[in-house]
């Protein structure tokens, strides 16, 4: 582990020329997704703890398809695009898909992640405007996941781009909560109709009394304002019944499912089926 204060050694020559073209291969890749229309969204349901352990909503998460067919995941794509034109153009892509999946599915409701390039890029509002004319009732069952990230909360844009989606009667989430890039501060700047804590609390939390006692803080912070609370990374029973103790309202994770292309295959699937019961 580094050191506080100390510098990360620079890379050799060689190694740098390696990222650099690997980075470059990685973008134009992108690029070329998105103008053959091969971005496709994997939508992931967020349970209720509830009885019944009803759907929620469903998270989309971008995807890549290959000339052959194979799916990338985010992490194979995504960092060589940050900070880039094509961010925005892949969070546009997923919204659209999105809204299109909301149109089809009247009872569905989907949340979208987006970046601090999509603040700064009028058509991902632009194309928001147009479904939502269509189709008013589609506002209303659109989350927007906005990460705990100073790049997005810090941009000076942000407050009036947020406020803009909430006047349309789009909820808003605060993602990763908890990870620790932003203070608590932003409750009190923006008002956010649903919190996620970060996956870092939710995987293993059953045998962690510590990550359990954060949960409970977090949980009381999110009540008092107000905000429905979901946790990430809930992958096994035991994790959803600690979860599920502590009064969290939503879980999210492969227990209830693993992102699909098909949005349905989750809607169909049984109670029993959801909460991995035996």
């Amino acid at each position: 582990m580094r050191k506080a204060g100390s510098q990360t050694p620079p890379l050799p020559q060689a190694l740098r020329q390696t990222d650099k073209t690997a980075q470059d291969t990685s973008h134009a890749m992108v690029a070329k997704a998105l103008a053959e229309g091969r971005v496709c969204v994997a939508y992931q349901p967020v349970v209720s703890t509830r009885p019944g352990a009803y759907i929620a909503f469903h998270e989309a998460l971008v995807r890549l398809r290959t000339p052959t067919g194979a799916l990338l995941s985010p992490g194979q794509f995504l960092p060589s695009v940050v900070g880039t034109t094509l961010a925005a153009d892949l969070d546009c892509a997923v919204l659209r898909c999105a809204l299109q999946e909301l149109q089809r599915r009247p009872q569905a409701r989907i949340s979208v992640n987006i970046g601090a390039d999509t603040i700064d890029s009028p058509v991902w509002m632009n194309t928001l405007m147009r479904f939502t004319n269509d189709q008013p009732d589609i506002a209303f069952r659109l989350i927007v996941e906005v990460t705990e990230d100073p790049g997005v909360l810090g941009h000076p844009d942000c407050p009036v781009f947020l406020q803009t989606l909430q006047g349309m009667g789009i909820c808003l989430a605060l993602d990763d909560f908890g990870a620790g890039a932003t203070g608590f501060s932003e409750f009190r700047k923006h008002r956010f109709d649903i919190v996620k804590i970060d996956g870092s609390f939710g995987d293993g939390l059953h045998r962690n009394p510590d990550a359990q006692v954060l949960v409970s803080a977090l949980l009381r912070i999110s009540q008092h304002f107000e905000m429905m609370t979901v946790i990430e990374y809930i992958d096994n029973p035991a994790d959803a019944a600690v979860a599920t103790k502590l009064g969290l309202d939503c879980m999210q994770g492969f227990l209830f499912g693993r992102p699909d292309l098909c949005l349905a295959s989750h809607a169909t699937r049984s109670d029993r089926d959801l909460r991995g019961a035996g």
